[in-house]
C-alpha cells in the first residue's frame, strides 16, 4: 500500500471499528472477518491474520484464531493446556514472541539470510508463497504472574500476526499501519477473555446453566425463579470412617475418582451439577416442554444412574490387589418444583435449590443403604418413567409427613424387599 492521505483515515477507521466491536461484545470470529475483507477492500496484500490470547481455564490454555484471504473464513479453535508443552509450540514464533517478551517481530521469509531466527513452521509458509510474516506481542501488564503453574513460564498476553504472499512483502507503511492496528486488535481480544473467563469461573464453579443465568444479570440476593426438574443425588458410603484412616492425598484422590464417575456422568448426560455437598453430589435435570421434555430428563437421569454405577464398578475392578477401599454409593431419582436463586449475603452469595423436592431426595438417598440397593426413585418419579420399575414399599423420612415411597430400577432390586 502507498502512502497517501487515505492511509491514516482508514486506520483511523479501522480503530474505531475495533474498537466498537470490543465494546458491543460481537465477538472474535465476526471481528477476525471483518477486520480481513476491510483490509482487503483497502488494498493491503493481506493473506493471513492470526490472533492468539492466553487463557485462563482448567483444560484449554488459549484461544486461537486465524483468517485468510482465499478463503474468507475464520478457524477458532481452544488450545488445551497440554499442547504447550510439545515441542512444536515451544519452536514457534507465537511462543518465541512471548517468552522473550517481543514487542514486534518481523520475518521477511525472502531474504533467508536476514532472518534472526528461523522456524520449522517457516517451511510450511514458503509452501504456501508466503513472503513476509509479522509477529506482535502484547501483554497485560501482569509480567510478574504466571498464568499457569505447571506449564512453561509465559505472562498473560496477546500475540497476532500478519503475512502476505505479495513480492517484496509488505512496504514499511503496511507495516507501521498493521503495527499501530496491534493495540485496538489486543483490547477486543482481552476484552473477550474477560468474558471467557467469566463464563468459565461460573460454569466451573456454578454449573452452565445457573452460570448463564447470573452472566445474564442475576446477580442480587433473591433473584430467581421456580423452577421444573428432575432431581439427582448421589451420596459417597462410610466417607467419614475412610477419611480418618486413609492418608489425606489417598482419600481426596479417591474423592475426585468418584466425583469424575458421578459428577461427570451427569454433564455427559446434559445435566447440570448444582454443588458438592462434602461428599454428596446434587444435580439437576431441567424440563420444559417444548425443548426439555420431561420424559426425556427422567430418562436422562436414569441413564446418568446407570452409567455411573458401570463408571464406578470398572474403577473398583481396576483397585482390585491394591488394597484400596473400593467406592460405594447410592443414588436417588425425584421430581419436583425448587425455587432456584440467589440466597445469602449481599457480599457472599450461593446459587442454589431450596424446596421440599430438595429435602425429599436426600432422603431417598438415605434409603439406599437401608433398602439394600444402589438406587432409589420416588412415587413421582415412578409416575413420569415409561418403564417398569420396582416397590420397595414406603418408609419414614425425616420432615417428610407421611414418609417416602421408594421404587428401583429391576437390575437393582434387593433379594428380599422392604415390608410396607
Amino acid at each position: 500500500m502507498n502512502e497517501d492521505r487515505g492511509a491514516p483515515q482508514l486506520y483511523d477507521g479501522l480503530t474505531r471499528w475495533l474498537l466498537e466491536q470490543g465494546l458491543q461484545e460481537q465477538g472474535l470470529s465476526d471481528m477476525v472477518h471483518g477486520l480481513g475483507q476491510r483490509l482487503v477492500a483497502s488494498g493491503f496484500p493481506i493473506h493471513r491474520i492470526s490472533i492468539g490470547g492466553m487463557l485462563l481455564h482448567p483444560v484449554f490454555g488459549a484461544l486461537d484464531l486465524s483468517w485468510e484471504a482465499q478463503s474468507d473464513i475464520v478457524r477458532f479453535e481452544k488450545i488445551p493446556r497440554s499442547v504447550f508443552t510439545t515441542a512444536d509450540f515451544q519452536d514457534s514464533p507465537f511462543f518465541y514472541s512471548t517468552a522473550n517478551k517481543l514487542p514486534f517481530e518481523r520475518y521477511h521469509l525472502e531474504d533467508e539470510d536476514s532472518l534472526a531466527r528461523s522456524f520449522p513452521i517457516f517451511e510450511r509458509f514458503k509452501a504456501q508463497s508466503v513472503t513476509d510474516y509479522l509477529v506482535a506481542f502484547h501483554p497485560f501488564g501482569l509480567e510478574d504472574k504466571a498464568l499457569w503453574a505447571d506449564l512453561p513460564e509465559v505472562v498473560p498476553s496477546v500475540v497476532l500476526s500478519f503475512s502476505t504472499r505479495r513480492i517484496g512483502g509488505f512496504d514499511s507503511h503496511e507495516i507501521e499501519y498493521l503495527r499501530a492496528l496491534c493495540l485496538p486488535i489486543s483490547f477486543c481480544l482481552k476484552a473477550e477473555l474477560v468474558r471467557e473467563l467469566s463464563q468459565t469461573v461460573l460454569d466451573t464453579y456454578l454449573g452452565t446453566y445457573s452460570g448463564s443465568r447470573v452472566l445474564d444479570g442475576l446477580v442480587e440476593r433473591g433473584d430467581g425463579n421456580i423452577i421444573d426438574c428432575v432431581l439427582w443425588y448421589c451420596d459417597l458410603r462410610d466417607s467419614t470412617a475412610l477419611a480418618d484412616k486413609m492418608p489425606v492425598e489417598e482419600f481426596l484422590g479417591m474423592m475426585n475418582d468418584y466425583f469424575e464417575c458421578t459428577a461427570g456422568a451427569v454433564l455427559d448426560h446434559g445435566g447440570e451439577v448444582l454443588k458438592y455437598i462434602g461428599d454428596a453430589v446434587i444435580a439437576i435435570f431441567p424440563y420444559e416442554d417444548d425443548s426439555r421434555p420431561v420424559a426425556n430428563m427422567v430418562r436422562a437421569a436414569v441413564a446418568t444412574a446407570r452409567e455411573a454405577i458401570s463408571r464406578v464398578e470398572r474403577h473398583n475392578r481396576n483397585l482390585q490387589d491394591t488394597g484400596r477401599p473400593a467406592i460405594r454409593f447410592g443414588i436417588s431419582l425425584h421430581i419436583g418444583s425448587l425455587m432456584y436463586g440467589n440466597i445469602g449475603i449481599d457480599r457472599r452469595l450461593d446459587f442454589s435449590v431450596i424446596g421440599p423436592a430438595a429435602n425429599e431426595v436426600v432422603r431417598l438417598g438415605e434409603l439406599c443403604k437401608t433398602l439394600g440397593t444402589p438406587v432409589i426413585a420416588s412415587a413421582k418419579f415412578d409416575e413420569v418413567y415409561a418403564e417398569e420399575l420396582v416397590a420397595l414399599g414406603n418408609h419414614p423420612a425425616a420432615g417428610v409427613e407421611g414418609g417416602l415411597t421408594a421404587f428401583t430400577l429391576p437390575e437393582f432390586a434387593p433379594q428380599t424387599e422392604a415390608a410396607t
